[in-house]
């Protein structure tokens, strides 16, 4: 068993070999007990002294050769010992340590929550297209616009081949949209995604909508976006989401307008981009033709079709009726039985070669629309054509005659040019 020693003086541990106190420098040596009878210093395990066989019952620790009453120079002896120190010290972590590391643990913690919810609440599928329905029900062309990713290359979603239409007053916005289902979509799903897309970046979305009186049942795509909202949170965007509406006007119609935006027409035919719901096409303005109004119904998946029925203008009318009233006029000033360009002519055994014409009923007219070209007939045509026969007699013949051609735009203006193979046509 090892015994523990300590300095005679201040009580110090005393580590084995030391050779001195650490705190007081008084020499380490083998301690020893006085014996209180004859004061013979003893080892500090004996119980009886040696000289005089008195019991050793009090323990009075000294070096070998000095007495155990000898202070130490320059102290007082009645003064008390200082307390003993430990060998070592242990220091104490501070608790603002413990306060701040907790602190920061919580708040990463609360950080981690607060991106997990605003995560499952603001940047989903469903929050995606339950705000592109809002924008369309509010009519703002920039919101519902920034909630799609525009494919490019072929097809309605083509933003470099179609203009998109805008969403004005006229425009009437998809009601009473849902979204009933969110999921993954299978390898045959996958198809309306471009080539090598990753299944785990897509999503499916099926809503319901009504346009006008009838209720949609379509599927949206949804994309996740490489670039993440505030650094950390996943984007998605509808893939496409709009459609392809084709007017059908007439072959020199210049342009037709949808929602008030103008779309040129390509023989025949005007094409825009536009957002699911129910779009005004009308023609743009043309002196020659009209065409009543048409409310488009379009959705999202099957491209639509409207078709403008176009009527000559009341005012390109009265223009072609003057002008075939002076084109019959200045016929009928002509003293030739056949006037060059006219619609008209005599040819009698006994006619001289002058002659007088009259114009007694002038046709009514008829507009027909061939291919965007408007046709001009009138069949009732009266003339009055009188001459001087043989002996001077005087004499007259009514005769009946059509007249043909066309009515276009030259210059803006509304024009008729006399054509008489038209009748041919007409007739044949």
């Amino acid at each position: 068993m090892t015994t523990i020693q300590a300095c005679a003086k201040c009580r110090t541990v005393l580590l084995p070999g030391q050779q001195g106190c650490l705190r007081c420098g008084l020499p380490a040596a083998e301690q020893t007990q006085e014996c209180s009878t004859c004061h013979r210093p003893t080892g500090v395990d004996a119980r009886f002294c040696p000289a005089c066989g008195q019991r050793l019952g009090q323990l009075s620790p000294m070096p070998a050769g000095e007495a155990a009453t000898a202070p130490q120079p320059g102290t007082d002896p009645a003064a008390p010992l200082p307390p003993p120190t430990a060998f070592a010290e242990v220091r104490n972590p501070n608790r603002w340590l413990y306060r701040l590391t907790g602190v920061g643990l919580a708040v990463l913690l609360a950080g981690i929550a607060g991106l997990y919810a605003v995560q499952s609440v603001f940047y989903t599928p469903e929050r995606v297209v339950a705000e592109y329905f809002s924008a369309l029900s509010e009519r703002d062309f920039a919101a519902a616009r920034s909630l799609l990713e525009e494919p490019s290359g072929d097809g309605p979603n083509d933003p470099g081949k179609l203009p998109l239409i805008p969403l004005n007053e006229s425009y009437q916005p998809p009601a009473s949209a849902e979204v009933t289902s969110i999921e993954v979509p299978n390898e045959i799903q996958l198809v309306g995604a471009p080539a090598g897309a990753d299944r785990a970046d897509w999503r499916l979305a099926g809503v319901t909508y009504r346009v006008g009186d009838r209720t949609y049942r379509e599927v949206l795509y949804l994309h996740r976006q490489k670039r993440k909202e505030l650094g950390v949170l996943d984007g998605w965007l509808i893939y496409g989401g709009v459609n392809e509406l084709t007017v059908s006007a007439w072959q020199n119609s210049p342009s037709v307008l949808i929602n008030g935006q103008v779309v040129p027409v390509r023989e025949g035919y005007a094409t825009a981009r536009v957002f699911p719901g129910v779009h005004e096409v009308r023609v743009a303005d043309d002196p020659l033709l009209r065409a009543e109004l048409v409310f488009a119904e379009v959705g999202l998946l099957r491209p639509r079709e409207a078709r403008l029925r176009p009527t000559v203008r009341d005012s390109a009318r009265s223009a072609v009726e003057s002008q075939v009233k002076a084109y019959l006029d200045n016929c009928a000033e002509s003293t030739d039985p056949s006037p060059e360009d006219c619609p008209f002519s005599w040819t009698a055994v006994d006619s001289s070669q002058s002659v007088q014409w009259a114009i007694e009923t002038y046709p009514e007219l008829e507009f027909d629309i061939y291919e965007g070209q408007v046709s001009v007939t009138g069949w009732t045509g009266r003339v009055n054509v009188a001459w001087v026969g043989y002996g001077g007699v005087e004499m007259d013949y009514d005769i009946r005659f059509s007249v043909t051609g066309w009515a276009s735009l030259i210059g803006g203006q509304v024009t008729f040019d006399y054509d008489p193979l038209l009748e041919l046509v007409q007739r044949g």
